[in-house]
């Protein structure tokens, strides 16, 4: 590889002949989606395997893996992966500390995403035991290599990595899933700078297979004052039966080991372990495989954790309240979440990141102006939400030239309240609808300009096109649509409304929903963190119009995903295609 990489993988394997090929296939390029060769670099460590890894083993999987043997390796793999770490280029680097883990086909991208889109993340995998149980149990119930060779062969994984959810059991240290606190995170992403900050891997944990090492680095990170604690939701890590250090011990003996372990991290630290408490930020997409693990029936009723902890607070919500929340949150309502989801007092977070607030509202009023709206315009708000977009829209346009379609009463009341003031309402006299459907004749009247963030990154296939008809019916001749949609080679939705989680659509998908409307579209090179702009009008000389303000059209063969779209991150310079492409 001849340019230097965002990311470094370094991934630890002892004596793992039978998982290595496995786990390895799951890191290359070949199996991850949207992501190349090129975004990352993998740092195989073989910490004293017998026989060592071969090179032509490791290298089969792509010209970003690279192979390191630790010459005269001590039982812990502390000193591996800091060997590994200064060994890699990335300015970031994913911590995979057990060989025998396949990843999720989603991993690396995701990870990738959050990486870029917090500004000191320390992020998170949950870890689930293939089989029907943890594996120090499903061990006494007849579960070896064989049966689960037999598994994995029987569900075709490498080509649908998502359906090992439906094989797997949640490991003890993320019994909680994505709703709880983690222990401990077997495939952990930070900065280089948060690595040496944090001291790397304790190599005075030296106990066979490291002890609490990695419980101890996690909790470090979690606890570091100024990280941002995030786990990738739809993602994870699943243990293969290796007959490793902890996980396919039998039960009656891990008490034992736990002991010594606790024992050892009393003498480093001076104090018990206690597992961290901090709530992480979800990050990422739900898929169909993986919903069965959303609600409270997550493990056997008599399963133990892995540490435990008396008095201890894992989260502020039970299990059940989520999943009724979730259920709300997914009512019929399509336009941010349904009229009836909760009130959660926070209206700013409630639409996306705090730390995306101000800077989505300022790529939203500075397309629309750059492509032609003025004071005069017509407006509509498509899913007005909290006004992230409407406190600068409201003061800029004349009298009664903006409108929001927001389904949430609670949500605009406090957006007025706190973002623009009821003065400046009664002023403007803005018009607001809470229907939560797409007919926008509701307004009676037809458009200029009309805005639509992040909605259509939650609809489904039907949804999407209910919208084009009614966009199709209310916007003016010369009118555009301006929207976003989260990008993807190939279509992954569920033809509902999904909040939080994504829905990804292929650009001729879309194109195809346009033309059966009558209408032309055109996808726009304008900043943004996660997602991609497009312009939707009646009249197609309005895209070659839009070209001439200064905002590039993208061609539909340019799929932003991978290393483009994290080049094209917000803040850079306009015409970041035109320049991107002239010197590729």
């Amino acid at each position: 590889m001849d340019a230097v990489p965002k990311l470094s993988v370094i991934a630890v394997f002892y004596n793992m002949q039978r998982e290595a090929p496995r786990t390895l296939f799951s890191l290359s390029a070949a199996y991850q989606q949207d992501v190349s060769s090129q975004d990352y670099e993998v740092i195989v460590v073989d910490n004293g395997s017998q026989p060592a890894i071969a090179l032509e083993d490791v290298e089969r999987y792509g010209e970003n893996f690279r192979l390191h043997t630790v010459q005269d390796a001590p039982p812990s793999p502390a000193r591996a992966i800091n060997t590994g770490v200064s060994l890699s280029s990335g300015k970031f680097v994913g911590i995979l500390i057990d060989g025998a883990r396949i990843s999720s086909p989603g991993m690396i991208r995701s990870a990738l995403d959050a990486l870029s889109n917090f500004r000191n993340p320390f992020v998170g995998t949950v870890g689930f035991h293939l089989g029907p149980d943890i594996q120090t149990r499903s061990q006494l119930k007849g579960y070896n290599q064989t049966v689960e060779d037999q598994l994995l062969d029987r569900v075709g994984w490498q080509k649908n990595g998502y359906s090992l959810f439906e094989n797997c059991a949640l490991a003890g240290s993320s019994r909680g899933g994505w709703f709880g606190s983690l222990a401990e995170s077997n495939f952990v992403f930070l900065s280089r700078k948060m690595f040496v900050e944090l001291g790397g891997y304790d190599e005075r944990f030296n106990l066979p297979g490291g002890g609490f090492v990695n419980l101890d680095f996690y909790k470090l990170g979690c606890e570091c004052a100024t990280s941002q604690l995030v786990t990738l939701l739809g993602e994870a890590t699943f243990h293969q039966f290796h007959g490793g250090i902890m996980a396919n011990r039998a039960e009656d003996k891990v008490a034992l080991e736990l002991e010594r372990y606790r024992e050892q991290y009393r003498a480093i630290r001076g104090i018990d372990f206690v597992p961290p408490s901090r709530r992480a930020t979800l990050f990422g997409f739900t898929n169909p495989e993986m919903r069965q693990w959303l609600g409270p029936q997550q493990q056997p009723e008599n399963m133990k954790p892995l540490i435990e902890v008396k008095d201890f607070v894992k989260k502020q919500y039970s299990p059940e309240e989520v999943s009724e929340a979730k259920k709300k949150a997914r009512g019929k309502g399509v336009i941010q979440r349904a009229a009836d989801a909760p009130d959660t007092g926070d209206h700013r977070s409630y639409v996306g990141p705090d730390d995306f607030y101000d800077k989505i509202a300022a790529l939203q009023f500075g397309l629309l102006t750059m492509v032609g709206m003025r004071e005069t315009s017509d407006m509509l708000d498509i899913g007005s939400g909290s006004l992230r977009g409407g406190r600068l829209f409201i003061p800029y346009l004349g009298k009664a030239k903006y409108s929001g379609l927001e389904p949430n009463q609670w949500l605009l009341d406090r957006a007025i309240e706190n973002e623009v003031g009821k003065d400046l309402i009664t002023l403007k006299q803005p018009k607001f609808e809470h229907i939560d459907d797409f007919d926008l004749s509701v307004f009676g009247h037809k458009f200029d300009y009309m805005m639509a963030h992040s909605i259509f990154s939650h609809t489904g296939k039907t949804q999407f096109a209910d919208c084009m008809q009614s966009v199709s019916a209310t916007l003016r001749e010369d009118g555009v649509l301006i929207a976003t949609f989260v990008e993807s080679k190939t279509d992954r939705y569920k033809d509902a409304w999904e909040y939080p989680g994504f829905n990804h659509f292929c650009w001729p998908t879309l194109k195809e929903i346009f033309k059966q409307n009558g209408l032309c579209a055109a996808k726009l090179d304008w900043p943004h963190p996660l997602q991609t702009w497009f312009a939707v009008t009646l009249n197609p000389e309005r895209l070659a119009a839009i070209q001439l303000a200064g905002v590039d059209l993208i061609p539909d063969d340019v799929v932003l995903t991978g290393h483009r779209f994290m080049e094209r991150s917000a803040g850079r310079f306009l015409g970041f295609y035109r320049h991107w492409n002239a010197g590729s």
